[in-house]
């Protein structure tokens, strides 16, 4: 087998797209997440809850628990050494995870959550 092709299987099973988070999520990327975790910064401030999460809870390097509004549903993204991953969507590279991501970054500057 041509290494190429031994690669490509890898990086797959890495960060393969779950069909969960392409067709009934409005997040389906990270970068959706990262545009979803700045509307979320905005409306914390502003109290205007137009955005698709909501923080449930947060427990540093270990999980998050959101609420999808567009799946009606919490999401888990758990810590994998250090790693996020979703397990809703069973991917690394889902919106949830771009939000997680966002969040984990937000809290090791302020050194808190507030939601």
């Amino acid at each position: 087998m041509p290494t190429h092709q031994l690669e490509r299987k890898d990086k797959k099973r890495l960060s393969g797209k779950s069909n969960i988070s392409q067709k009934n999520s409005a997040l389906s990327s990270l970068d959706f997440g990262t545009m979803e975790f700045m509307k979320w910064l905005i409306s914390k401030d502003t109290n205007s809850g137009d955005t698709w999460i909501v923080v449930k809870d947060y427990f540093d390097n270990k999980y998050v628990i959101l609420f999808d509004k567009s799946i009606l549903n919490d999401v888990i993204v758990a810590y994998r050494d250090g790693m996020p991953w979703c397990m809703t969507c069973n991917t690394d590279d889902c919106g949830h995870v771009g939000f997680a991501i966002c969040l984990k970054q937000d809290y090791n500057r302020n050194d808190q959550v507030v939601f």
